[in-house]
């Protein structure tokens, strides 16, 4: 679904957004997979972005991609890799068929949400472009990347009990392989070139103290004074670091504790909120339901189902 446009300087459209997680489906997953099969006609995707990372992987056929006004083949065995927010546009040859894996880039946070993130995740997230965008046939044939984007639509597809945790992994894994083989390479993918050693410490001290006193008062202002910069300067600074705003993020964490309760406690819905920062059930709910599509109670309630499917 097409949700708004983007205009380029020169006041034409450059690309539309696409909201890929849209609320109403009952999801509360933060990637999905497909398997697409091209009929015997071309067509045309045209120019859009997303917040997710997108990977795909071609088993048949070809097709030519356009990444950020860079065009490239793609052909059966090869992979791509698109960044989060990287405008894109598709062109699809007769018979070809891939496998489109997209993921939100907050599924490579670890749980203590620290230097984990500041010294691998971010800078992947906030470089304005991919190290290396296609991965060729060659250079995969003797990895299991393939195989592990294959498993993770078929976990998808299937969604057999925990397969959520089963499509984390493999993700997790690839994204790994990226890692290690820009290393390998080379290539510098460190964020001091955007942003100052003391910045990265800075935010890697923000980003402790939430995960800390999540459930406590926290406010954007006490977080500028620890960093002893304006309000305004670290609003823009935490931001263009994290890609969330620092209300958005804090409501993210305390989301996700408080999903982690719903699966392993017996509190009720209002212990939980307080439990996790929450002003008041209410607005818990309300927040819940944006961020996971569907209200906490339902949420357990799906769980409890699924567990006595899976006995």
């Amino acid at each position: 679904m097409m949700d708004h446009t983007v205009q380029a300087k020169n006041g034409q459209i450059s690309a539309l957004y696409e909201d890929i997680h849209q609320p109403g489906k009952g999801e509360s997953i933060p990637f999905c997979s497909h398997l697409h099969v091209q009929g015997p006609r071309c067509d045309e995707v045209g120019a859009h972005y997303h917040e997710d990372i997108e990977i795909i992987y071609v088993l048949e056929g070809t097709f030519l991609a356009s990444v950020s006004g860079h065009e490239f083949s793609i052909s059966s065995g090869d992979l791509l890799l698109v960044n989060s927010k990287e405008p894109h546009a598709f062109r699809r040859f007769p018979l070809c068929r891939y496998i489109c894996l997209q993921f939100d880039p907050f599924v490579l946070f670890s749980t203590s949400r620290t230097s984990f993130e500041a010294k691998y995740i971010m800078p992947f997230i906030m470089s304005s472009s991919s190290p290396q965008r296609v991965i060729t046939a060659s250079e995969l044939e003797k990895t299991n990347v393939g195989s592990l984007v294959e498993d993770a639509n078929r976990e998808y597809s299937e969604r057999e009990y925990g397969f959520e945790l089963a499509v984390r992994s493999n993700i997790c894994q690839i994204f790994l392989w990226f890692l290690r083989k820009w290393h390998a390479q080379g290539v510098n993918m460190n964020i001091t070139s955007s942003m100052r050693n003391e910045d990265i410490a800075r935010l890697e001290s923000v980003l402790t103290h939430i995960d800390q006193n999540y459930m406590h008062t926290v406010s954007a202002e006490k977080m500028a004074s620890l960093c002893n910069m304006s309000y305004s300067y670290f609003s823009r600074f935490f931001k263009s670091s994290i890609g969330k705003t620092f209300s958005e993020y804090l409501t993210y964490v305390r989301v996700t504790e408080a999903e982690k309760l719903l699966v392993s406690s017996n509190l009720n819905v209002s212990q939980i909120a307080m439990e996790t920062g929450f002003s008041n059930a209410s607005y818990f709910i309300t927040q819940f339901k944006k961020h996971r599509h569907m209200t906490p109670k339902k949420f357990k309630q799906r769980l409890l189902i699924e567990s006595v499917a899976a006995v």
